[in-house]
């Protein structure tokens, strides 16, 4: 279960830039079938959970946890994604060569980064407006 606890902080680390609060993550399982069920908390006892197989490799496991949890931040806290530097877009995961990374979905974006190093300086930041 650390290396899953491990796999998790890294994407909350890089979300948790745009809010104040983190949540409480739980986790439960395996299950009859392999699986271990992963609980995202807010602060009320909101939740939102998925599913893990946590016999795949890392790259598969922090991809999954890269798409899953920031749809369980949208529901907890009207945010999601990290956004691309100097931009409103939200970053997407990507396995590249075994390492999970947010890339920047635009046509001729360079920017990337691996997840658990996401850092948005304020002056790339876009302005509101």
């Amino acid at each position: 279960m650390s290396n899953l606890r491990d796999l998790v902080e890294l994407v909350v680390r890089d979300l948790s830039v745009a809010i104040e609060s983190r949540p409480s993550v739980t986790y439960s399982g395996p299950d009859g079938q392999g699986y271990v069920e992963i609980l995202v908390e807010d602060g009320s006892g909101m939740g939102v959970g998925f599913t893990v197989d946590p016999t795949a490799s890392r790259a598969d496991i922090l991809y999954e946890m890269a798409c899953r949890i920031p749809d369980a931040y949208v529901e907890l806290y009207a945010v999601g994604l990290p956004v691309v530097p100097g931009t409103v877009r939200p970053a997407v995961p990507r396995v590249v060569a075994d390492t999970v990374v947010w890339v920047d979905p635009g046509e001729r974006a360079a920017w990337s980064c691996p997840v658990g190093e996401y850092r948005q300086a304020d002056e790339g930041r876009p302005e509101d407006g």
